[in-house]
């Protein structure tokens, strides 16, 4: 019976192996040449070739598919797909050049927050109408385009028609198959780190073997997230009284990287840090805008992001212990604040932590203009004689994320510099680059020019030296200074150096030169709370503090879903890599480290999370 049957599968494949094919050769070259210049423009010879031998069998694939589909209907469907595909890879082929990284990372980032979300990350990333009309254009033409040019060049493909048996095709497509897996074994052994550091950019986005690396096993899970109900609980048992409630002002500026904040591009704030207490070393948690506030506002660690969106309920433990001791809470933004439903997790469900909402992400799709109107408002409620003390002051900036603003009233001081930002010709040939920075480092003028305004303000009310004040930004900005452009994509120091600026009221003691996010509420409380302990609320430390730990960890976005690619700072060692399995036996994947022996990793690592597992 066995027999039987495999000699009837085996004069299946015969036959079918020598029947003919009809291949639409100009169609099908079309597509090879698009997909094969997207993955190997500006790259070495071997990684080309291997680019090109995956292409040639992805495209054989689709000749066979092509064929065995008999309906006119399904094959223009199939058609209209393939360019849907075919403008994947050349959306991959700029995003691999803006940022290093791949479509489904942009995709992950877009999407995994719900379509919700999705209109307002499109809304807070503030690209500009023409790159809005290319994309909705793209969409629609492209399929249709397609559909049709597959029927022109049929009809010329008829003239001389190309016949293949399929034996042929299917032999060429197991050679290609074949010199793939001989090439990966090769370069495996060779250890080739620039073959596999460009896997996005292959037309199937892998390689069939991948690399060894070093795995640290830290035999622990992941502490789970605090339980914020009893954490109120007992901050609702605590007595706590203030006799001064000096007024708190937290500035968070967006993409804004620390050493910008220079004499000649940022003076009032520069002069602000040089006054007060700035750092040698300052790290964000993140290299994104929500995982970033969300540390700065729970002061704890980017790697419990995910879980606190799903079970978070009551806003920010630290805010709620100011508003315990009567502290009233005002938000000026210019920022989207329901970006992946921030405005929940840090002021609670119903907002309800927020005394005064002035939310202008609405009002104006020019940044610089929402930041003018949040700032004038702030100066307007500074000047009520009622707003002396006992105020939390909270102000979002936005001009500093791309595109990049000013008002019109703004002299800007850098010039050229690019009036809009062209990310097609910006993704591989980097021509307007100069002009691109200057209008950043323009726009970082315009928010210090707003930052001047209010601390004239605070001085002329006589307010500045009774108040706390704390200006830091939510990440970096890179300029393919490490291979990279804009945030959101790298661990680099560009993506996550920051400035954290304190100006505080009455300070005899020496703090730290390395800090992060997670330490700004912490170091308010060591201001305002004196002699009260609250360092089991969350995993900050106060920059004071002289136990605290000298490891920082800064987390790689991936959307709505929990990070798991960490650089762990300490001094100048760091330390790169993927967590394995947070909720059973965690392991560190190391991707790359600096200035650290290896015979080292495994015990800093260890150290590094020590306080995170369990």
């Amino acid at each position: 019976m066995i027999k039987i049957l495999f000699k009837q599968i085996k004069d299946f494949t015969l036959r079918f192996l020598e029947k003919s094919i009809y291949i639409n050769y100009i169609f099908f070259s079309f597509f090879l040449f698009i997909i094969t210049f997207c993955s190997t423009y500006q790259t070495s010879f071997l990684f080309g070739f291997y680019s090109f031998l995956q292409a040639f069998a992805l495209l054989i694939a689709c000749v066979f598919t092509l064929n065995k589909i008999q309906s006119n209907f399904f094959k223009k469907l199939f058609v209209g797909i393939s360019f849907f595909v075919l403008l994947a890879y050349i959306v991959n082929f700029i995003l691999v050049g803006l940022i290093n990284q791949s479509l489904f990372f942009g995709l992950n980032i877009f999407l995994s927050g719900g379509f919700g979300n999705l209109f307002v990350t499109l809304r807070a990333i503030n690209l500009n109408f023409t790159m809005y009309l290319i994309i909705i254009l793209a969409i629609i033409v492209l399929p249709l385009s397609g559909i049709f040019l597959y029927y022109i060049t049929d009809k010329i493909c008829l003239k001389k028609p190309l016949h293949l048996k399929k034996k042929h095709l299917f032999s060429l497509f197991s050679i290609a198959l074949m010199t793939l897996f001989l090439i990966d074994v090769s370069l495996k052994f060779k250890n080739n780190d620039y073959f596999y550091k460009n896997q996005k950019r292959l037309p199937l986005g892998f390689t069939f073997i991948s690399p060894t690396k070093k795995l640290i096993n830290l035999n622990s899970t992941l502490k789970p997230i605090r339980d914020e109900k009893k954490l109120l609980a007992e901050i609702n048992q605590k007595e706590l009284s203030i006799d001064k409630k000096p007024n708190i002002f937290i500035f968070i500026t967006e993409a804004l990287r620390k050493d910008y904040i220079t004499q000649d591009i940022a003076p009032n704030i520069f002069n602000f840090s040089e006054k007060n207490i700035s750092f040698k070393t300052s790290y964000s948690a993140a290299n994104a805008t929500f995982i970033s506030w969300y540390s700065i506002f729970h002061s704890n660690h980017p790697i419990y992001w995910s879980n606190a969106q799903h079970t978070l309920e009551f806003g920010s433990i630290p805010l709620n212990l100011l508003k315990k001791v009567g502290y009233k809470i005002n938000v000026y933004s210019s920022a989207e604040l329901q970006y992946f439903n921030l405005d929940k997790l840090i002021f609670g469900n119903n907002l309800e932590l927020i005394d005064n909402l002035n939310d202008y992400s609405h009002t104006s799709s020019n940044p610089s203009i929402r930041d003018g109107m949040a700032i004038d408002t702030l100066l307007k409620d500074l000047n009520n004689k009622d707003n002396e003390s006992s105020n939390v002051f909270i102000i979002f900036f936005d001009s500093t994320h791309s595109e990049y603003s000013w008002t019109n009233d703004y002299k800007p001081k850098f010039l050229p510099y690019a009036e809009s930002i062209n990310y097609l010709s910006l993704s591989h040939l980097r021509n307007d680059l100069d002009l691109i920075k200057n209008r950043y480092k323009n726009a970082i003028g315009f928010v210090d020019h707003l930052f001047n305004k209010f601390l004239t303000t605070l001085k002329n009310n006589n307010l500045y030296d009774d108040s706390l004040i704390v200006f830091t930004a939510d990440h970096g900005e890179e300029f393919f200074e490490d291979g990279a452009l804009f945030h959101g994509s790298h661990l680099s120091d560009y993506q996550l150096q920051i400035p954290i600026i304190y100006k505080l009221i009455k300070n005899d003691k020496t703090p730290t030169q390395v800090t992060t996010h997670i330490d700004i509420f912490p170091t308010i409380f060591s201001q305002i709370f004196p002699n009260e302990n609250f360092d089991h609320f969350y995993d900050g430390t106060s920059i004071f503090n002289e136990n605290r730990s000298p490891y920082i960890i800064s987390a790689n976005q991936r959307g709505n879903f929990t990070p798991n690619e960490f650089l762990i700072t300490k001094n100048e060692t760091k330390l790169f890599g993927k967590i394995n399995s947070p909720n059973k036996n965690m392991r560190f994947e190391v991707d790359d480290y600096k200035n650290i022996g290896e015979e080292n990793i495994e015990s800093e690592i260890t150290k590094a999370f020590e306080d995170l597992i369990q």
